[in-house]
This record gives structure tokens, sequence and C-alpha cells, in this order.
């Protein structure tokens, strides 16, 4: 497995010695030659290095639009379930979501979570304490700062489809008033999107490997692709292309240009940082095409 990769004494520094080499495993495969059980020629460690320091960097730009993504949702979902639902700890009530019976399941699991949270909270100092100590109930937009993206994929999931109609709506009209362009912004889209996200925001938060990640079970992104006038070959692969891509629906104008601003900046500053590879077969594993940043 080692044949064909040199090794520098100098690359011992410090953060490779603390990363080890199982760290760096992940990222072998892109200096593979034909046959995996050989790098191919003049690759080293540095090389491996870099490539581990540009994914962390990669995976702390995206994470950072991806909290955002998260904080829209929320506020969104809060404030218009609330408008349509006043009724203390409304929530907790299974006529308050869809009545669909192949979603009873998803809805049981989002009220078990949601009494979850409010459970391990209720002893403890903080919000929730104090809601249930001195008020009537625990307000949902003070609740939704406890669920994770995943829970928010499976509450927005489990919301009766004018509700969840309405909280599309309520990007697609955001979006339409930055970007000056009028789209039918779908549940079904923003449910996708949501999936895409949830898989992404795990990668980041856990450390994961990032740039050749890939869906297995990509979302159906042909009207997404539509509205931002990129190829739908190119967005439909479950790559990190099409999660940034995505991102442009869901996140401020202002708070994208510069995700994008970011991303231009770390590709310059590692696109000369790698000899044995070109940086090109890393931005091919990451679904980024030649002058695709173009398209957004």
């Amino acid at each position: 497995m080692w044949r064909c990769l040199r090794i520098e004494v100098r690359l011992f520094s410090p953060p490779l010695k603390k990363q080890g080499a199982s760290t760096q495993k992940g990222m072998l495969p892109v200096f593979y030659a034909d046959d995996p059980e050989q790098y191919k020629s003049g690759t080293t460690f540095d090389e491996i290095y870099n490539l581990y320091s540009f994914d962390r960097e990669l995976r702390n730009i995206l994470l950072e639009s991806l909290l955002k993504f998260e904080s829209s949702i929320k506020s969104k979902s809060s404030y218009h379930f609330t408008a349509k639902y006043r009724e203390s700890s409304a929530y907790l009530e299974m006529t308050n979501y869809s009545r669909d019976p192949v979603k009873l399941k998803t809805v049981l699991q989002v009220i078990a979570t949601i009494s979850n949270e409010i459970s391990k909270k209720a002893d403890k100092r903080g919000p929730i304490k104090h809601y249930l100590d001195n008020h009537d109930g625990v307000p949902f937009w003070v609740l939704i700062g406890y669920l994770t993206m995943g829970n928010m994929q499976y509450f927005y999931e489990s919301l009766d489809e004018s509700l969840r109609n309405t909280i599309a709506k309520d990007f697609g009209e955001s979006f339409s008033r930055e970007y000056i362009k009028s789209i039918q912004f779908t549940s079904d889209e923003l449910q996708n999107i949501l999936k895409a996200a949830t898989f992404y925001r795990n990668v980041c938060a856990h450390e994961e490997r990032l740039y050749n990640f890939v869906m297995h079970r990509p979302p159906r992104s042909s009207s997404s692709a539509g509205h931002l006038g990129v190829p739908t070959d190119i967005i439909s692969k479950g790559n990190l292309f099409a999660m940034v891509a995505f991102l442009k629906l869901v996140i401020a104008k202002k708070d994208y240009k510069l995700l994008i601003s970011k991303l231009k900046k770390l590709f310059a500053s590692y696109e000369t940082s790698f000899t044995s590879v070109n940086f090109s077969d890393i931005q091919n594993k990451m679904g980024f095409p030649h002058n695709c940043l173009n398209y957004l």
C-alpha cells in the first residue's frame, strides 16, 4: 500500500504527527495509481496533509452556510406553525400535523422527539425550565432552537401540505425578491434541500471527509436546477457542488455571495499545493467542473 509514497523527514511536523496516518487514510484515493496498492509517482505526505488541511477549511466554510440555513428554516417554521396553531403546546397535538397515513410514523416520532427534549430540559436551568415554571408552556420559537437539522427535516416532512407550502413560499419569495427572478419554490424542493443539508451538516459536524462525499440517494433536483440556471446533470449527483448550489435558494444573497467568495479564495490558495495530481482532479471529486462557480 505504501509503494511509491515519498516520505520526507521534514514533513513530520507536529500537526501531521497529531493527526496520524490513520486520519489521513480517507484522503488517499485521489493519490492512487491505477493499482490501488500503489501511489501515483511523486506522491508525498506533504500533499496528503495539504489535502487534509484543504478539506478541514472546506468543512468550516460550508458549515457556516449550513448553519445559516438551519437558523432560517427554524425561524420560518416556528413563525408559520405558531401563526396557524396558536394554542399552548400545539406542537404536541397529532391533529396539527399531516393526516396522511403514510406519514403517521414520522408524525409520532416528531412529537416524541419534541416531548423528550422538553423532559430532558425540564429540571435543568434554562429557557425550557423557565417557561414550564412560570408560564403555560414552552413557546415553539424557544423549543425549536433545541432541535437538530435532522429533527427539522422530519418536522417539516410531518406538517400538513398547506403549511409546508407556506414555508416553502416564504423561501421562494425571499429568493425572488433578492435576485429579481420569480420562481415557484415547492415544498418538495425544500424537503430535498433539507435532506441534503442534513447529510452535509453531519459530515461537517463529525469532521468526516467532505471533498469527495456523495449522497447515496441524491434528491431530485430538476426544478432547483431550472431556478438556478444550472444543468440538471451537474446538480443531480449528490456531490458538494450540488449542496453549494442548493444553498443559493435558501440563504440570503449577501451570505451566499460570501460563501462563493470564500470558496474561490480557498481554491486559489491550494491550487499549487499538489504536484502528483492536478487540483482540477480534486475539484472534479467535489463535482466542481471547470469554471463551475460561474453558474452560481
